[in-house]
């Protein structure tokens, strides 16, 4: 007996490490079936044509810088910025000629701009309207009402 019980825990031995063996094969494939290697894939931007701005004319310019200084504080389309937000769709649905009386005149929310902007500025101003796409609302915010 004194000879056989070495060969029982030689055989344990061996049944034990096979089981830790495998069970560590498994935790190291986070029980999936097979093991993957993930592939990294590079995708080269031309960075100077994603960081530069949309090719306005100089009228659009001007419209664009009008249009930060006296438009875009409240013409956000959030609840700190009350007023819809305005770009391409605006001027064609509601044509360029409501949207400069609009400017001109004003109403019961928004001043009217007709002693400080002369007509050629609130034109500019419509101009770049025509090029701008506003960023959607802010999520859970929807688009005020107009």
């Amino acid at each position: 007996m004194g000879q056989k019980l070495p060969g029982y825990i030689a055989a344990l031995l061996v049944g034990i490490s096979t089981v830790l063996a495998g069970t560590m094969t498994h935790a190291q494939r986070n029980g999936e079936a097979y093991s993957t290697v993930p592939t990294v894939e590079r995708t080269d931007y031309d960075m100077k044509s994603f960081l530069t701005p949309p090719m306005l004319t100089d009228s659009e310019l001007r419209g664009r810088k009008l249009f930060a200084q006296r438009c875009a504080n409240c013409h956000g389309g959030t609840a700190q910025r009350p007023g819809p937000p305005l770009g391409q769709q605006t001027v064609a649905r509601l044509g360029e000629a409501p949207i400069r009386e609009k400017i001109r005149k004003g109403s019961t929310m928004m001043p009217g701009f007709e002693h400080s902007l002369e007509a050629m500025r609130i034109g500019e101003i419509v101009a770049f309207l025509k090029t701008y796409t506003p960023p959607p609302p802010a999520r859970g915010q929807g688009a005020p009402p107009e």
